[in-house]
Protein backbone atom coordinates (compact mmCIF):
# COMPACT_ATOMS: atom_id res chain seq x y z
CA UNK A 1 0.00 0.00 0.00
CA UNK A 2 0.77 3.46 -0.66
CA UNK A 3 1.55 5.88 2.31
CA UNK A 4 -0.19 9.26 1.75
CA UNK A 5 2.40 12.66 1.02
CA UNK A 6 3.60 14.24 3.87
CA UNK A 7 6.71 16.54 4.41
CA UNK A 8 8.72 14.97 7.46
CA UNK A 9 6.19 13.02 9.65
CA UNK A 10 3.64 15.85 9.19
CA UNK A 11 0.28 15.55 7.29
CA UNK A 12 -0.28 17.73 4.43
CA UNK A 13 -3.72 18.37 6.10
CA UNK A 14 -2.29 20.29 9.06
CA UNK A 15 0.08 22.54 7.34
CA UNK A 16 -2.50 24.67 6.24
CA UNK A 17 -3.15 26.49 2.71
CA UNK A 18 -0.16 26.93 0.48
CA UNK A 19 -1.11 30.71 -0.55
CA UNK A 20 -2.72 32.02 2.31
CA UNK A 21 -0.68 34.94 3.80
CA UNK A 22 -2.15 35.16 6.96
CA UNK A 23 -0.55 31.48 8.35
CA UNK A 24 2.72 32.82 7.63
CA UNK A 25 4.47 34.46 10.51
CA UNK A 26 4.69 38.03 10.70
CA UNK A 27 4.06 38.51 6.76
CA UNK A 28 2.44 41.60 6.14
CA UNK A 29 0.80 41.88 2.15
CA UNK A 30 2.64 43.88 -0.32
CA UNK A 31 1.65 47.17 -0.05
CA UNK A 32 3.88 48.98 -2.52
CA UNK A 33 3.20 48.35 -6.88
CA UNK A 34 6.18 47.85 -8.92
CA UNK A 35 6.65 50.88 -9.75
CA UNK A 36 7.23 52.65 -6.53
CA UNK A 37 9.55 49.14 -5.35
CA UNK A 38 12.14 50.17 -8.86
CA UNK A 39 11.95 54.13 -8.40
CA UNK A 40 13.22 53.00 -4.82
CA UNK A 41 15.75 50.41 -6.04
CA UNK A 42 16.73 52.86 -8.50
CA UNK A 43 17.06 55.34 -5.33
CA UNK A 44 19.24 52.88 -3.36
CA UNK A 45 21.46 52.16 -6.10
CA UNK A 46 22.64 56.01 -6.87
CA UNK A 47 23.07 55.78 -3.24
CA UNK A 48 25.16 52.95 -3.03
CA UNK A 49 26.84 54.15 -6.23
CA UNK A 50 27.76 57.79 -4.70
CA UNK A 51 29.06 56.35 -1.37
CA UNK A 52 31.20 53.82 -3.08
CA UNK A 53 32.52 56.68 -5.25
CA UNK A 54 32.98 59.03 -1.95
CA UNK A 55 34.92 56.08 -0.27
CA UNK A 56 37.11 55.57 -3.20
CA UNK A 57 38.31 59.29 -3.24
CA UNK A 58 38.80 59.01 0.57
CA UNK A 59 41.09 55.87 -0.34
CA UNK A 60 42.90 58.11 -2.87
CA UNK A 61 43.72 60.88 -0.94
CA UNK A 62 44.36 58.96 2.29
CA UNK A 63 42.00 59.84 4.35
CA UNK A 64 40.10 56.29 4.55
CA UNK A 65 43.14 53.49 5.17
CA UNK A 66 39.91 50.66 4.95
CA UNK A 67 40.46 49.30 1.36
CA UNK A 68 38.34 46.06 2.44
CA UNK A 69 35.13 48.24 3.02
CA UNK A 70 35.93 50.09 0.29
CA UNK A 71 35.53 47.34 -2.40
CA UNK A 72 32.64 45.75 -0.25
CA UNK A 73 30.87 49.28 -0.96
CA UNK A 74 31.94 48.79 -4.39
CA UNK A 75 30.90 45.65 -5.00
CA UNK A 76 27.20 46.10 -3.27
CA UNK A 77 27.18 49.11 -5.54
CA UNK A 78 27.68 46.73 -8.78
CA UNK A 79 25.14 44.15 -7.80
CA UNK A 80 22.49 46.66 -6.69
CA UNK A 81 22.87 48.18 -10.28
CA UNK A 82 22.45 44.76 -12.03
CA UNK A 83 20.29 43.80 -10.02
CA UNK A 84 18.13 46.43 -11.64
CA UNK A 85 19.51 46.32 -14.53
CA UNK A 86 18.23 42.61 -15.23
CA UNK A 87 15.22 43.71 -14.05
CA UNK A 88 14.90 46.42 -16.57
CA UNK A 89 15.95 43.92 -19.17
CA UNK A 90 12.90 41.31 -17.93
CA UNK A 91 10.09 43.81 -17.95
CA UNK A 92 11.65 44.99 -21.58
CA UNK A 93 11.20 41.79 -22.90
CA UNK A 94 8.20 40.92 -21.65
CA UNK A 95 6.63 44.30 -22.74
CA UNK A 96 7.92 43.17 -26.41
CA UNK A 97 6.51 39.68 -26.16
CA UNK A 98 2.97 41.09 -25.26
CA UNK A 99 3.39 43.77 -28.28
CA UNK A 100 4.42 40.84 -30.98
CA UNK A 101 1.28 39.04 -29.96
CA UNK A 102 -1.58 38.81 -32.52
CA UNK A 103 -4.96 39.25 -31.03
Amino acid sequence: MIDPVSTVGVPLESIGPVGSLESAAGAQPPTADFATWLAQQVDDVNTKIAQADTQVRELAVGTNTNIHQVMISLEKAHLSLELVMQVRNKVLEAYQNMMQMQV
